[in-house]
């Protein structure tokens, strides 16, 4: 097993990526070295170390226990110092790029600031079409944000807090709550401040609180502040794959009268680990593919060099904590050890950065959303899922739903939960591949279903399972269509996906959203990216980023 030897942090922190930049410049870019002059040293973190030394006012970390006692969780600190490692590794790499390698990003930014500017008429004339027949056919707007806003404390209305509605489902879950008659209170990171959904006329009002990964102890304070101030009595946090585990540990500062939609913090923390969850099934009696966790290069070398152990099959190297730089890339073993050699150098294996080699299954990858309320399934939606899937349609497959109603009844969970699988065509057997305890974007199945909000505000009653209309269209996102045009293979599927489906952020009763992402929210990403030089891989709509390296 390898450990990074001297490095003993808390596992609440603040980053300081300058500080990683500085170090890296003086040991002249060499990872090797890098690691040896961080031994023993706090310049990444702002967070004091406990080394038994006398204590000056209480660190971050004392504060954080004082603040979550559900922090001191296995689970949860594991989970936590796996992403501290990724945000330290994600710093390094970006330090070691040249000038002329972050040249590249930026004139890719500038190109995509360009062509999006070319597509403004056509969203223009097409939305004042569209909103134009809406009001043809008798249905009204749902007003605009300021009139909404300047009434918000009319009359009684429950208050809903969102969260992560940057993202295509956070903005759903909104208007789903709205439509209920809730007051919804739109919350992000500070960095997000420009993004599409605080537009929504089902946003009552906006507000940016602390990046948790940065500084955890102002997110906490922010949240539980904000939550009181708007005397909230909902929270259903949207998160994105780093931060799932510190929007569970909110149910500590939250009011008491305020309903947390996350999973407690050791469940969210052991369904993130790959391998914990392939264990936690097999106890439970579901299927999930073989893996073995690796903690070091050496363990991989190992496992390639002794194909009897891999039981003469092909398996992935996957990393466990989220990965967007790797996700994607697919490496299988066994392989030629230079191919493999060449493969380690590019990625980071550690105790606090393990990775898992699991069995490869070929075949149909499919993906399902569940809400889950003391191991009842409340909403469940599926569908045909890929890598980076952004068209969604419910399928209604009975194995995947005996498969979910059975996990959530003996983990006698609640909260919200996503799990992918494959279907191998081998056995043609389903085999849950992971699980990730947070809101799915296949919550967009379900954007004309009148029913999905009592999931959340009234768990109790809900008597049979709210599943998405039988005659509802799938939902895409219509530049990322027009942009797949260029290299579709099937352009007769293509073609059935446009005209029968809808757009997944587009309503014709709340139309601003729509332009917020496209002409707003992406356009600033991108500006810091001219700004940053940071390399990035695709601008990813569905959740209203530009997918850089070492992003959340």
């Amino acid at each position: 097993m390898s450990h990074r030897d001297g490095v003993n942090d808390p596992p609440f922190f603040a980053f300081n990526q300058d500080a990683a930049t500085e170090i890296l410049t003086s040991t002249g870019s060499d990872v090797k070295k890098y690691r040896s002059a961080m031994q023993g040293k706090d310049a990444l973190f702002k967070a004091p170390r406990e080394n038994g030394a006398a204590k000056a006012p209480p660190g971050i970390s004392q504060q954080i226990f004082q603040l979550i006692p559900q922090a001191n969780d296995e689970e949860v600190l594991k989970a936590l110092a796996q992403n501290r490692v990724g945000k330290e590794n994600a710093a390094v790499e970006f330090a070691k790029t040249s000038i002329i390698q972050r040249t590249w990003p930026r004139l890719r930014s500038i190109a995509a600031l360009w062509i999006l500017a070319l597509t403004i008429p056509i969203s223009f004339w097409g939305g004042l079409l569209l909103v134009l027949a809406h009001v043809l056919k008798g249905r009204r707007i749902i007003g605009w944000p300021l009139s909404f806003r300047s009434n918000t404390r009319q009359g009684y209305h429950p208050t809903a807090i969102v969260t992560g509605a940057r993202m295509t489902k956070g903005l759903h879950l909104c208007r789903h709550l709205h439509k209920a008659g809730w007051r919804v209170v739109l919350v992000d990171y500070d960095r997000w401040w420009m993004q599409g959904s605080r537009l929504s006329s089902c946003c009552a009002a906006f507000h940016t609180v602390p990046d948790p990964e940065q500084d955890p102890i102002g997110y906490f304070k922010a949240i539980s502040k904000l939550a009181r101030q708007e005397r909230a009595k909902l929270y259903v946090p949207v998160s994105a794959p780093t931060t799932a585990i510190y929007d569970s540990l909110t149910q500590d500062v939250l009011p008491k009268d305020c309903v947390c939609w996350t999973l407690p913090p050791h469940l969210t923390g052991l369904l993130d680990d790959k391998t914990a969850f392939t264990d936690l099934c097999n106890k439970i009696g579901l299927q999930v593919p073989r893996c073995f966790r690796v903690e070091s290069a050496q363990e991989v070398r190992e496992l390639n060099s002794s194909p009897q152990k891999l039981g003469n099959k092909k398996y992935l190297l996957k990393s466990i904590p989220y990965d967007p730089a790797h996700r994607a890339d697919l490496f299988t073993l066994p392989s030629k050890a230079e191919a493999l050699d060449r493969y380690l150098d590019m990625i980071q294996i550690s105790q606090q950065r393990p990775w898992i080699v699991q069995e490869y299954l070929d075949g149909e990858e499919l993906s399902t959303y569940a809400v889950a309320y003391k191991g009842k399934v409340l909403a469940y939606a599926d569908n045909k899922a890929s890598l980076s899937c952004l068209s969604y349609g419910h399928i209604e497959s009975k194995e995947i739903w005996t498969w979910v109603h059975k996990f959530c009844k003996e983990t006698s969970c609640s909260g919200q939960l996503c799990f992918d699988y494959m279907r191998n065509s081998a056995n043609g057997q389903l085999y849950s591949i992971e699980c990730n305890p947070r809101t799915s974007t296949v919550i967009t199945e379900f954007h004309d279903h009148p029913g999905l909000a009592e999931a959340f505000t009234n768990p109790d009653k809900v008597q049979a399972t709210i599943r998405p209309l039988s005659d509802s269209p799938p939902v895409y996102w219509f530049w990322n269509e027009i942009a797949t045009l260029v290299t579709t293979v099937d352009f007769k599927d293509w073609w059935k996906t446009v005209t029968t489906g809808v757009d997944a952020t587009f309503d014709p009763s709340d139309p601003l959203p729509f332009f917020g992402l496209h002409y707003m929210q992406i356009p600033v990403l991108l500006l810091r990216n001219v700004w940053t030089g940071r390399p990035w891989k695709k601008i990813d709509l569905c959740i209203g980023k530009v997918v850089e390296l070492g992003g959340d």
